[in-house]
């Protein structure tokens, strides 16, 4: 019996400086893990930010989506807190 994936596995950055708040992230997302900020970037944009990076699957369809490149997906090291039982 092998252990199942946690929701939450992965880690989701946005670079807030980099995003100029297309949206093709969101639109893309199928765990709806992306919001809009409440404040500008330097740049003038409401940039998005990962408001539930709890409901990531590690699809990567937003990273790919992203023209600018501020996306980033990571995996998160899982601790192994199943055990297969012995008869």
């Amino acid at each position: 019996m092998a252990c199942e994936p946690k929701q939450g596995a992965y880690q989701v950055e946005v670079d807030g400086q980099g995003c100029k708040a297309c949206g093709y992230c969101r639109e893309v997302c199928p765990r709806e893990v992306f919001g809009q900020a409440d404040y500008f970037n330097d740049k003038g944009y409401k940039p998005v930010q990962a408001t539930a990076p709890e409901n990531c699957i590690g699809c990567r369809r937003c990273f790919f989506a992203c023209p600018d490149f501020a996306i980033n997906i990571a995996k998160r090291p899982v601790k192994e807190d199943c055990h297969e039982k012995s008869i």
